[in-house]
């Protein structure tokens, strides 16, 4: 059969991401991997492209169309399933990704005809010949009348092929995050050991925590041609015994990289030797969820982490030469001072870099407000990107809440010992990037306030 595999365009409306980062998609070039001798497979990145959905349809003519993605893709992919199925009803259509195997039910669509839920990795060929040879469907695929209600799920199995990243070849040298250029993404394990209330992520795996085996990450990590690895784990700094052993195998044989991996603060405090032998071989800059300045917030959302020891880790980081992009909740409840003092807190720490996230009520997490606190329609999509106000501030109108998070971001990156950090360190093609990034974030933002403006 001939498959055509996908990655969708951001809708305009979603904030930020995609003018700060585009990385491979790993779970296409996983899919890829799956597909049988008999098949035929391209990857189009809709996120890259210039040309319409449309055209590739035409050019393509494909028995089978498999998109993935986000929930702030779930109206493209359903649109783009309902494009394919005008030109040819023919055409079968998969949908998969983190918010389809969580969230089923917004994908119940005419279009649609299987959405993956469960262990698409390892059951994939065997959709294929279900599709082509009527063989049983496998179990964790729904069809069109299928539900979480009146379906039961087969037990996660967290194997992983190794992905065919040459499948994306024509656009490997356009993939980055933030400051790190020619990326590619590794991932080690699957879920997190911990219960952070307001995370998506330990919804996916059910709560479940599962690490690829030592000697298959390295074996992949070999075959990756890129020198910057983005390690995208929920979060890296897990179990120390199997990260010494990653530290032994690096040196052993020689594999040189740079590394970007998802951190806690804890972890990073607590283990300064560690995170000195990880900086020796390659860790150049870790993704720190700080999340708040105040133990409240912290015990609210489960953290597990104190502020304290906040000095601890920043201590540990400057000492190893180690980058960190801070992640910082944005709580309804703040006012004005709330912010002047976490940027005050974020200036004493040395942080640089960071990602200011709306507190956000994502699906079947442990963060919720009343329907009446919710401003954003839970059918828009491409709205729940972590960076529009989902819930209704408490003490701030909704368009000064958006200005307080300019502003807050303008007094962290504009300063000039950081502009300065910046220019020495990074190459110019890079600082060019991300200038054009922040310049159409902060008009996202600017927008969003006059719009919140004439609501208001």
């Amino acid at each position: 059969m001939k498959i055509l595999m996908v990655r969708p365009k951001p809708s305009a409306e979603t904030i930020g991401l995609q003018h700060m980062m585009i990385v491979e998609p790993l779970e296409l070039e996983t899919l890829y991997a799956l597909k049988r001798d008999s098949d035929s497979a391209v990857i189009v990145d809709m996120i890259l492209e210039k040309r319409s959905f449309e055209s590739f349809v035409l050019e393509h003519k494909p028995d089978v169309l498999c998109v993935t993605g986000y929930i702030t893709n779930v109206s493209t992919i359903i649109s783009y399933c309902q494009s394919a199925k005008k030109i040819s009803n023919n055409i079968v259509t998969i949908v998969g990704g983190v918010h389809c195997e969580v969230c089923p039910e917004n994908f119940e669509n005419e279009a649609i005809d299987y959405r993956v839920v469960r262990n698409a990795a390892v059951i994939f060929t065997d959709l294929l010949n279900h599709i082509e040879n009527k063989t049983d469907l496998p179990k964790g695929v729904f069809c069109k009348e299928d539900t979480l209600e009146n379906t039961t799920l087969p037990a996660f199995d967290f194997r992983v092929p190794f992905p065919d990243r040459k499948s994306v070849a024509r656009y490997r040298n356009k993939y980055f995050y933030v400051f790190h250029e020619k990326v590619a993404l590794l991932k080690t394990s699957f879920g997190c050991p911990y219960q952070c209330s307001f995370c998506f992520c330990r919804i996916i795996t059910n709560k479940l925590y599962s690490q690829r085996p030592l000697d298959e990450v390295i074996q992949e990590l070999e075959q990756i041609e890129e020198i910057e690895i983005y390690i995208v784990d929920d979060d890296f700094l897990v179990d120390k015994k199997w990260l010494q052993a990653f530290i032994f195998e690096l040196k052993k044989r020689n594999i040189v990289k740079h590394f970007l991996v998802y951190g806690r603060a804890d972890f990073i405090a607590e283990n300064p030797e560690m995170m000195k032998e990880l900086a020796e071989i390659g860790l150049k800059t870790v993704i720190v969820g700080f999340e708040s300045f105040s133990d409240t917030e912290l015990d609210k959302y489960n953290k597990k982490t104190s502020v304290a020891m906040y000095k601890d880790t920043m201590a540990v980081l400057h000492r190893e030469k180690i980058d960190v992009f801070a992640t910082i909740i944005i709580p309804p409840e703040w006012d004005k001072n709330d912010f002047k003092n976490m940027v005050k807190v974020i200036k004493s720490l040395g942080i640089h870099f960071v990602n200011l996230q709306p507190l956000t009520p994502l699906p079947k997490t442990g963060v919720s407000y009343p329907e009446d606190q919710i401003i954003i329609d839970k059918y828009e999509y491409e709205k729940w990107d972590l960076a529009h106000i989902s819930v209704q501030p408490e003490k701030l109108s909704v368009p000064e809440f958006y200005k307080e998070i300019m502003k807050a971001y303008n007094a962290v990156l504009y300063r000039p010992n950081v502009l300065w950090k910046f220019i020495t360190t990074y190459r110019p093609l890079m600082l060019l990037k991300m200038l054009i990034g922040t310049y159409r974030v902060s008009k996202q933002y600017k927008n969003k306030i006059k719009e919140a403006e004439k609501h208001a």
